[in-house]
């Protein structure tokens, strides 16, 4: 596999095939396009893996779920690395590499978890319940041309290109509701602390809820440490994708994989 950007049906990739593998996760409604800055970023060092989720992208004919995510993501390992990859999520990303390393622990080899250091708990999933109740049955949605232009403001202006390739490909409202389905309720802490690898929760600055919560997630990893990526929101590894590039990579260079 050569450094540049090759395209599979259900996946990017970049980068050398046989040299320590890096799993990108992508959040709720967009797609793997979200992470071109590390395919091109990272690429000259590490092999980059960046699927589609069931609800997204090539497979949005797939309903989504966790238990599927899994397992399509646990045979992408297997199937595209020499057996491990670090895995690095953002948003429903990260909820999902989280279930990934606790239900397959021997194919993950070290975990990035950004915006997904808050527990849809409580008080926020019995509204969360209640919303995604109501979408199911089609009294709350989000238009195709909201989503667009929410995702079109989540990218920067510099990374017109990522913004292109990202519309391009299509945005997902329809997975919304299913997956905040599978994270209400659910205390990722539990899942966290039985994955016995090392982590990073790398959140932007801006981000609040995660941020109030990335204290409690990273004292549960084995071993677990913060960073947080300045001037950043929600969508860290955009917003800051040089630091958010390098801080990756070296927490890659320090672990064994």
């Amino acid at each position: 596999m050569s450094s540049m950007l090759q395209s599979d049906l259900y996946f990017d990739s970049a980068g050398r095939a046989g040299a320590p593998a890096i799993l990108l996760i992508h959040g709720s409604v967009v797609t793997r396009k979200m992470w071109l800055p590390q395919l091109h970023g990272l690429s000259d060092e590490f092999q980059l893996i960046a699927p589609d989720l069931p609800g997204h992208g090539a497979l949005a004919e797939v309903p989504f779920s966790l238990d599927e995510s899994v397992q399509r993501l646990a045979a992408l390992i297997r199937q595209e690395t020499a057996g491990r990859a670090l895995v690095a999520g953002l948003s429903l990303g990260g909820y999902v590499a989280i279930e990934l390393a606790t239900r397959h622990p021997s194919l993950v080899s070290g975990l990035v978890l950004s915006g997904c250091s808050f527990n849809f708990t409580g008080i926020t999933a019995l509204y969360i319940k209640l919303v995604t109740g109501m979408m199911r049955r089609g009294w709350i949605k989000q238009s195709h041309a909201q989503a667009e232009e929410k995702t079109r403001r989540m990218i920067p202006a510099a990374l017109a290109e990522v913004a292109e390739a990202q519309l391009q490909a299509g945005v997902y409202p329809e997975a919304l509701g299913p997956s905040l389905a599978e994270l209400a309720g659910v205390d990722f802490t539990l899942s966290l602390s039985r994955y016995p690898g090392p982590g990073l929760i790398l959140n932007g600055e801006r981000d609040r809820s995660p941020r109030a919560g990335e204290a409690r997630f990273a004292a549960v990893l084995h071993p677990g440490r913060v960073q947080v990526v300045p001037g950043a929101g929600h969508a860290c590894n955009l917003d800051n994708v040089q630091f958010y590039n390098q801080a990756v990579r070296d927490f890659a260079r320090s672990i064994a994989f």
